[in-house]
């Protein structure tokens, strides 16, 4: 019996052999992150997402600020700018 594939298969990207002589950029342009601002999904299980909206309501912000700030305060803790979160 054959093992199932993974879901995550139909995302991987095949080679192919008429442009392996070819860069990558060639192959598969960048066609994500070119406006201003990107969007980024954040999943959390029910429960997380409750604490967290609790705390941007008790701060009088927004989930989106306190998100930026976390990144923000990790960079600042490895040496690296923050994020500007604009």
């Amino acid at each position: 019996m054959a093992a199932a594939s993974s879901s995550l298969t139909k995302f991987s990207v095949k080679p192919n052999p008429d442009t392996t002589a070819r860069s990558t950029a060639a192959v598969a342009p960048i066609t994500r992150g070119k406006n201003k601002r990107v969007g980024v999904a954040v999943r959390l299980n029910h429960e997380d997402w409750y604490r967290a909206t609790e705390l941007a309501l008790r701060e009088h912000t927004s989930l989106q600020q306190l998100l930026v700030a976390g990144l923000s305060e990790l960079l600042r803790q490895r040496g690296l700018p923050p994020l500007s979160g604009g």
